[in-house]
């Protein structure tokens, strides 16, 4: 089951307080594509233990941003992670770096795209 994952930067609305210069770019940053890598994640962490991504739609598309980002950043940085290896150990330490960025600027989200 292919899983689109990506990092995006949405329009900002904030009209005040930006630094002059150009503007961030907007649209997708970063992208994976992974095949049953999160689910085999998923399954060796429990399910239970992430919600947020637990409740990803494998068919369609979910987006996380603002305090769905922090549960999943709180939620990874409580889970054992150690018991990961190889292609899902580094998909979950990529969701965590995004989720990271996400928290310290606002108009980043992750997009999950489904088939």
């Amino acid at each position: 089951m292919t899983l689109v994952i990506e990092l995006r930067r949405g329009v900002s609305t904030a009209r005040t307080g930006r630094k002059s210069g150009p503007r961030p770019a907007v649209g997708v940053l970063e992208r994976i594509v992974v095949d049953g890598e999160l689910w085999a994640a998923l399954d060796t962490l429990g399910r239970h233990r992430l919600p947020t991504l637990a409740d990803v739609d494998p068919y369609g598309d979910t987006l996380v941003r603002g305090e769905a980002v922090d549960n999943m950043v709180r939620e990874l940085e409580g889970a054992d992670l150690a018991r990961l290896r190889g292609v899902e150990s580094q998909l979950v330490s990529t969701l965590l770096a995004w989720g990271l960025r996400c928290r310290a600027d606002r108009d980043l989200r992750i997009a999950f795209s489904g088939d």
